[in-house]
This record gives C-alpha cells, sequence and structure tokens, in this order.
C-alpha cells in the first residue's frame, strides 16, 4: 500500500484500488442495462459480483478501464469490498493520508514549506507578457526585490522576464513567504496572476 500526500484523487475520493482483470471486455458498455445481463452460471468469478458493485455504487465512486487494468476511486469501506470481491485481481491500493483530507483543490499538504518557510507558490498566467504592461512588470519585480527575505524567485524564465532580460515569460512561479504580501502583489499585477498555491505544513511523527 502506498500513500499520497498532496490531494484527494477526483478532489474528492482517498483511496484508488487498481485491479487486472483478465475479463475486461465484459465490461463494456458500462451501462446498467448492459452490466445487469452480464454473469450467470458460467461466468468467470467475480464478473457478476463485480458487475452487481459498479451497479449498487456508481454514484458514489469513480471508476475507469484502461487496457486490462482497471482502476476505482472510492472510500476505504467500497475499496475493501472490492478486495473481497476480486482480491485474486488486486494490484495495488494507493491511499491518501487522512490528514490532507479536507484540502482543497489548490491546498498541497506537505511535510515541510517549500525552501523550509514559504507557505504560497504564485503562478503566472501562460504568456504573462501579454497580460501586464512593463510598468505593471517593474512594479512587481521592485516588489519583489524589496521583500527579498520574503519571496523567493527560483525559475528561471520568470526571473529573465522581470529582471528585463526578456521581452517574454511563457509560464513560471514564485515563492511568498506570508499572506500578508498576497494583497500587494495582486494590486501589482492582478491579469497576470493565474492561480496561487498554498502549502499547509502538517506535523507526523517524526517532527
Amino acid at each position: 500500500m502506498r500513500k499520497h500526500h498532496n490531494k484527494l484523487f477526483y478532489s474528492k475520493y482517498r483511496v484508488k484500488t487498481v485491479f487486472k482483470l483478465p475479463h475486461r471486455l465484459m465490461f463494456y458498455p458500462t451501462s446498467d442495462r448492459y452490466l445487469m445481463g452480464i454473469g450467470g452460471d458460467n461466468a468467470t468469478p467475480g464478473v457478476t459480483a463485480l458487475a452487481n458493485f459498479i451497479i449498487k455504487h456508481r454514484n458514489s465512486m469513480k471508476f475507469r478501464f484502461q487496457d486490462s487494468t482497471v482502476f476505482f476511486y472510492t472510500n476505504e469501506t467500497m475499496a475493501q469490498e472490492l478486495i473481497d470481491l476480486i482480491g485474486r485481481y488486486h494490484v495495488k491500493t494507493e491511499v491518501v493520508d487522512p490528514k490532507f483530507g479536507m484540502l482543497d483543490k489548490n491546498t498541497v499538504g506537505c511535510d515541510r514549506l517549500p525552501h523550509g518557510k514559504y507557505q504560497y507558490q504564485v503562478h503566472l498566467r501562460k504568456d504573462v507578457h501579454k497580460h501586464i504592461t512593463d510598468k505593471e512588470r517593474h512594479a512587481l519585480f521592485t516588489f519583489i526585490e524589496r521583500n527579498v527575505d520574503d519571496c523567493l524567485i527560483t525559475n528561471k524564465f520568470v526571473l529573465d522576464y522581470l529582471e528585463d532580460r526578456s521581452p517574454h515569460c511563457y509560464h513560471g512561479y514564485f515563492y511568498v513567504k506570508d499572506e500578508k504580501f498576497l494583497t500587494p502583489i495582486y494590486m501589482l499585477a492582478q491579469k497576470g496572476i493565474d492561480k496561487v498555491i498554498k502549502f499547509v505544513e502538517v506535523k507526523n511523527e517524526r517532527n
């Protein structure tokens, strides 16, 4: 079993369970009407049970077939039920650590903040040079330079653009230590910001 720490699968499900199914083509199409006809006395072991499981839980899980592999995204109870049904085909299970369960899509759980202290990662828009003026670019860089202990540019493309060594910037981000710096950054270059990722440090047994 392997643990993921960043986000929930599909922003909702804690567990991904993977199976190798030799009879996967029997499940196409995956409509309830078709699945209800699968099975019978001569069915491959587990086929009827799996078809019934999908029908019963379709609205409270996600699943997808890929070649001979099927992926189920569920809670832990359903994952165990699947393993009980078709355990002979079980490959692996991946679980999101429960302490990260309430994080939204723009929040990342971590054991240590980036570079030890930065809580936010500010992502610039694609083709940011088309969205902000040279004056706004200069103002943003001046602010970052004035707050060098609280802002950090590690991306070469962003640094070259903000320092006026390149007229273009197609992607990139920089780090900000505290939330209080986000307001002035938005005021200086709001049209150039795509999103802000927040890092949440969660203590574990080691720290």
